[in-house]
């Protein structure tokens, strides 16, 4: 009898251990964070770093290249340390943006690059889970006028639109 209690509540007990076993491996979520720090070096000019845990490039994952859907691309590229490149193509009306910048967003498991113009916001979200797919949300102040997922297009330097 002790014995069928004692194989009843391990059962029991199983998926509770387990469950709470794979809470040790999840990866930590943390908000991003990206800045600049000046090299010195003996020219006039210093050089520049990039610290950013939250990187297009990571390893063997790189979200730069150009991702498309039926109405519009982008272009992602990182230039230099803190220095990225944005471009964009409507495919309905032809109109196309150039913008560059260093605003970084999010968090580690879903990190957000940020472009700005005068009136409108470009947000490019991913995931290291999918280096073939972005997010692209284009706001006019707090409101959200475009939501889009674009699929990667190709990994060329250059924009392939």
């Amino acid at each position: 009898m002790k014995m069928k209690k004692l194989m009843i509540a391990s059962f029991l007990a199983l998926p509770i251990a387990l469950s709470l076993a794979s809470v040790g491996f999840a990866q930590r979520e943390v908000t991003c964070k990206a800045y600049t720090v000046t090299i010195p070096t003996e020219r006039r000019a210093p050089l520049y770093d990039e610290v950013n845990n939250c990187p297009l490039v990571k390893g063997k994952f790189s979200i730069q290249g150009t991702f498309a859907n039926k109405t519009r691309a982008v272009y992602l590229h990182a230039w230099e340390a803190a220095f990225y490149l944005y471009k964009g193509k409507n495919y309905i009306n032809g109109s196309s943006v150039d913008l560059s910048g260093f605003d970084v967003a999010g968090t580690t498991r879903r990190p957000q690059y940020r472009f700005t113009d005068k009136k409108l916001t470009y947000v490019i979200s991913f995931q290291y889970s999918d280096a073939d797919t972005i997010r692209l949300e284009v706001f006019r102040g707090k409101q959200r006028i475009i939501n889009d997922l674009l699929q990667r297009k190709s990994k060329s330097t250059r924009p392939d639109f």
